[in-house]
């Protein structure tokens, strides 16, 4: 038996698994592509099933949780292109990105249009 697995459950652990399968191939195109373009190769994951409200919140538990542990730290194109690749909702939604005017590095976020974003921006492009 996998070692945390009666605590974390196993529909978490396979969601954790195919977070893993799927984070080399996001991240190459999201460090070698636009992200007009990543956005679009990401999309194919609306062959993929369609979840539950339930069944997309664990995804992104599982999401975060891979993603906080990366290289780099947590970054939110990351987690969004994942979860478009996961999930055929996600897949068939808006991927947005927001910038502050004169902002440095960090001063941007990108969601897709499910997610609720406290912050403000000048700036918000759709892909």
């Amino acid at each position: 038996m996998i070692a945390g697995a009666g605590r974390l459950g196993m529909t978490a652990l396979w969601e954790l698994a195919r977070v893993l399968f799927a984070v080399p191939r996001v991240e190459l195109h999201r460090r070698r592509s636009s992200l007009h373009h990543a956005a679009a190769l990401m999309r194919k994951g609306s062959s993929r099933r369609l979840r539950a409200p339930d069944d997309r919140a664990r995804l992104r538990r599982a999401i975060a949780i891979v993603d906080a542990r990366l290289p780099g730290g947590p970054n939110c194109v990351r987690r969004s292109l994942l979860e478009m690749a996961l999930d055929r909702g996600a897949a068939n939604e808006k991927l947005l990105a927001g910038f502050v005017s004169g902002g440095g590095p960090k001063s941007g976020h990108a969601w897709l249009e499910s997610e609720r974003v406290p912050q403000r921006y000048d700036a918000i492009i759709t892909v």
